[in-house]
């Protein structure tokens, strides 16, 4: 998704908890890898398990918490598919979708097309006419993050879809440098493009701020390597971004993001909450926006087909807009079967003698 990127190897890391009274509890983390697949998520997941068992809880926030005393070592992407997996447990235990669980605010939100990258200038246009068919409307560019390339794109989408209802984003990757993302984001008309993603590094506070201060487009940064309480405070304070980012599966899961939204809410800023990856871990990025009404855009990675294997109803738009699958928890009914097919599968069952109740 970046043209100074090599593609990368991504691993759907599906967690699957099942309690000794017939409950059952999923969730899905995306990693990536530069080279090759790998188990590494898995691994750092199995070196967890007796430490789970041990706390003979099923609690998500208890277990976060103790989990922070004992497994201090663990990664933010393994703490998430732990506490992913037992909110959607608890939901399936009460009965409720996972967002009325986290107290609902609406049913659905408007989606975006989050296009991957393309080689070639005329490949965005032809993106953008393929999907606005499924019913987008709304879509993100992926791009070189070359100042020229990248100028000719904005050229071209001005031009081109100027008297369309389409609307744009663009996500820099933080490829550039202050003066680069000046130039770049001075030539987006503010009628066309929503906003401007990490156009520079997450951790340039004041040159966000700057950015914000001499820019018409909305600013909002990566939200995906950093992402802690304390950062997303000294961005609120520094007045660096229109916007907040960041994506449950990377945070910490559910009881973090809790945590960073209420921030957020009380410092009155939207938090444009990142769902690219896999159904997994775009349905639960999903229920967070509905239970939180300062997020205004569902992303929606393309193609979709791709993004939905290994799932029974991983379709999440209806009409136009995004909403939950039917059902308890996360609503996702997993293909197990199918997965097995998948280019790389590893699969890893531990059947444990005492199970929490």
């Amino acid at each position: 998704y970046s043209g100074r990127e090599e593609p990368l190897k991504e691993v759907n890391n599906i967690l699957r908890i099942t309690t000794a009274d017939g409950f059952e509890g999923i969730s899905g983390v995306d990693s990536y890898y530069q080279e090759q697949f790998s188990d590494e998520h898995l691994l750092e997941l199995q070196s967890a398990i007796a430490d789970l068992v041990a706390l003979q809880s099923l609690d998500p926030v208890e277990i976060g918490t103790m989990l922070e005393q004992t497994r201090p070592d663990l990664s933010d992407a393994v703490r998430s598919s732990i506490d992913i997996a037992l909110w959607d447990l608890a939901a399936r235990k009460a009965d409720r979708p996972l967002y009325e669980l986290l107290g609902e605010k609406r049913e659905s939100i408007e989606p975006y097309a989050s296009l991957p990258f393309y080689d070639a200038l005329p490949e965005y246009v032809e993106a953008v006419d393929e999907y606005a068919k499924l019913g987008y409307l709304t879509f993100k560019f992926h791009v070189w993050g070359s100042i020229e390339e990248d100028l000719r794109l904005v050229e071209l989408v001005q031009q081109t879809f100027a008297d369309t209802p389409y609307r744009f984003m663009m996500d820099l990757e933080g490829a550039y440098g202050l003066e680069d993302a000046l130039r770049l984001g001075e030539k987006m008309d503010e009628g066309l493009f929503l906003w401007f993603e990490a156009p520079i590094g997450d951790e340039l506070l004041e040159q966000y701020g700057e950015l914000r201060n001499r820019l018409v487009v909305q600013i909002i940064p990566a939200g995906y390597n950093i992402y802690s309480p304390e950062f997303i405070r000294q961005g609120i304070e520094a007045g660096s971004w229109d916007a907040g980012r960041f994506d449950a599966t990377t945070v910490g899961g559910i009881s973090k993001s809790l945590e960073l939204l209420m921030i957020a809410n009380e410092a009155g800023i939207p938090i444009e909450i990142q769902s690219w990856g896999h159904t997994l871990t775009q349905v639960v990025d999903l229920h967070l926006m509905l239970a939180n009404e300062r997020t205004r855009y569902f992303e929606a990675p393309m193609p979709k087909e791709a993004f939905e294997f290994g799932m029974k109803n991983g379709n999440l738009l209806d009409r136009g807009r995004a909403v939950a699958p039917d059902g308890p928890g996360l609503g996702i009914n997993v293909d197990w079967d199918r997965l097995a097919t998948a280019d790389f599968h590893v699969y890893s069952k531990l059947d444990l003698s005492v199970s929490p109740e």
